[in-house]
């Protein structure tokens, strides 16, 4: 059941993560552009609507089907949720996380059943075709259906909500508030339940708790505060800019993708709100208007006079309060990602059930497994088969694409991120969790196994590391190594070597997205000052022929807490790239050697060591 969770938080944050960045972009022009914001103006206002209504669940949409098929599945996730949109009066959120993943599947099984049944010549009408009228059906089915869907969700929210305030129960109140907020319906219960209610309180008393009820931006604060102390990756750098945009612009909506690419989440502001709530009916705080938008500078003017300190109180209460249970949430995530499993490695037997390695207790191949099983997997699967080669273990070790393992594959070795599709992969196999592919005690302890299990050649031993010489060819050219580059973000240095990559003919222009992906899934930094960034696996298709790139950093570049010197950019239709990966792998044995390759100022120095 665990298991599942965790699967379905990481594929809704798979859909919202990466777009991370648009979230920001609207919240930025609302909070300035809005009648009630920083420098209102009205033609640039004229922004906020289309892009909560359209843009950003259209994105979401495209990022979704695109997950689970392609280009295709971005495409008619997109078509699908336009009828989801335009069917409902509520910004489309949830239709575009339904809706987006639901097509990209129809397409991806209409594509296999059609696979090699199409004749030649008809392959784009067919391809057009397809997604025309399947985007058609699903679009008209949107529309009917997950529109009203949401629509009884709201009203039953609403009467829950009402029922609880009535029954002076208001604490409680966060139990349906909160929930409700990250599905985008702050506005609707806060302007059609609570606005109202607070309205008449402070005609007859001067202020009303109801104005606190939504707009406090305590809660959604804890949140981002513990994204931004304990998370990692993408998440980790955009907390720092939604703080602002939420704590000071009142654009609560900011901190909603956080909780949704992590469901649990949503325990932390339903605290965080009911403590603060808990304390504003114990001093019987409220305020005098509504508080639009929900920043702290509106709350705080809205506050009656003599009570700004104790409106301030709660806020501080609910943010410590949504903060303290968020983190463990948020730091136990990142660990997961990044810590190894306790027992280093076990062979068990059990796990290889008709594999060769059953029947004789040896272990026959070990599989390095990465997303695109081109670049970190290739690398570290060279390194660990020199270290094999030098004992005399008699043991084939290879590298896939972590949605291809071969089936006979006795031990799959795979960073954690991508622990579970390698389950889903070879379940056959054993699996060792490692966090660097160049130099982890998983990988010694998996080699001190395979010692015991089978056996050593004493008269194997310096064999050295054995690299294919097929000649000159045209993988990696002079051209293609820059050094003395100037010290940048991680995302310009791979946006860098993809470009570098398109201009020298071996891949097409989407590819260099593909490569910003696929860092976004797991780190291609394998260590020793060395990153590898390459496409995902569904990006193939884009190479066009194998090729590398090397970029040089003497002052390096941040890859999360490692700064990589060398950010050699990969490209691989067949093998023909391996064997410069194999002799960056010996260069690697070579302390004086690679210390040269990080620090030359001599293009050729690097690519006479490579080529």
């Amino acid at each position: 059941m665990q298991q599942h969770v965790q699967r379905f938080g990481r594929a809704l944050s798979a859909m919202v993560m990466p777009n991370i960045g648009a979230f920001i972009a609207w919240g930025f022009i609302t909070a300035l552009f809005i009648p009630t914001g920083w420098w209102p103006s009205p033609t640039l206002a004229q922004l906020v609507d289309p892009m909560l209504v359209y843009l950003l669940p259209l994105l979401i949409a495209y990022t979704a089907g695109r997950n689970v098929a392609g280009e295709r599945g971005g495409v008619i996730g997109a078509i699908a949720t336009a009828g989801v949109i335009v069917g409902s009066e509520i910004p489309m959120f949830i239709g575009a996380m339904i809706m987006g993943p639901l097509a990209g599947y129809v397409i991806k099984q209409f594509d296999r059943l059609i696979d090699g049944k199409v004749k030649a010549g008809f392959e784009m009408l067919v391809n057009n075709f397809s997604i025309g009228i399947l985007g058609m059906l699903l679009a008209i089915l949107g529309f009917y259906a997950i529109g009203t869907i949401v629509s009884e969700l709201t009203e039953w929210i609403s009467l829950c909500a009402a029922w609880i305030i009535e029954h002076s129960l208001l604490p409680l109140v966060s139990i349906f508030v909160e929930p409700a907020k990250v599905l985008f319906l702050n506005n609707a219960i806060n302007h059609g339940i609570f606005s109202p209610i607070g309205l008449e309180q402070a005609r007859e008393t001067g202020e009303s708790i109801m104005f606190l009820l939504e707009t406090n931006p305590g809660p959604g604060l804890g949140v981002l505060l513990a994204y931004w102390m304990f998370a990692e990756g993408n998440a980790k750098e955009s907390a720092p800019g939604a703080v602002i945009i939420q704590f000071f612009g009142g654009i609560h909506e900011i901190y909603f993708p956080y909780i949704l690419a992590r469901p649990v989440l949503i325990l932390a502001p339903i605290a965080g709100s009911a403590a603060g709530l808990l304390f504003y009916s114990l001093t019987d705080a409220g305020l005098v208007a509504p508080a639009s938008p929900g920043s702290i500078i509106s709350v705080l003017a809205m506050a009656p006079k003599g009570k700004t300190v104790v409106v301030l109180l709660g806020i501080v209460i609910s943010a410590i309060v949504s903060f303290v249970v968020a983190s463990p949430f948020v730091r136990r995530a990142s660990q997961r990602n990044r810590t190894l499993p306790e027992n280093r490695f076990k062979y068990n037997p059990a796990a290889t059930t008709g594999t060769s390695a059953a029947s004789d207790g040896r272990i026959h191949k070990i599989v390095f497994a990465c997303d695109a099983g081109m670049g970190s997997s290739a690398l570290g699967a060279t390194r660990f088969r020199n270290r094999t080669e030098d004992l005399g273990i008699d043991v084939e070790v290879t590298n896939s694409s972590v949605d291809a393992i071969p089936k006979d594959a006795d031990v799959v070795v795979s960073q954690a991120v991508l622990a579970d599709r390698v389950e889903r992969s070879a379940p056959q196999a054993e699996k060792v969790v490692i966090n660097n592919f160049l130099g982890d005690e998983n990988l010694d302890a998996l080699l001190e196994e395979l010692r015991r299990r089978n056996g050593e050649d004493e008269a194997a031993r310096g064999s050295g590391v054995k690299v294919r010489q097929d000649g000159e060819n045209d993988v990696l050219r002079p051209e293609n190594i820059l050094v003395g580059l100037a010290s940048e973000s991680k995302e310009a240095a791979i946006r860098r070597a993809g470009e570098l990559l398109v201009r020298g003919g071996y891949v097409e222009e989407p590819y260099v997205d593909a490569m910003l992906r696929r860092e976004q899934l797991a780190t291609t930094y394998l260590g020793m000052g060395i990153a590898i960034p390459h496409g995902t696996s569904d990006a193939k298709e884009r190479v066009l022929r194998s090729g590398i790139v090397v970029l040089q950093y003497p002052e390096g570049v941040d890859f999360g807490d490692e700064k990589a010197h060398l950010v050699i950019g990969i490209a691989g239709v067949g093998d023909e790239h391996l064997d410069i990966l194999a002799r960056l792998s010996a260069s690697l044995e070579d302390d004086d050697l690679l210390q040269r390759l990080l620090s030359t100022h001599d293009p050729k120095v690097i690519y006479n060591a490579l080529k």
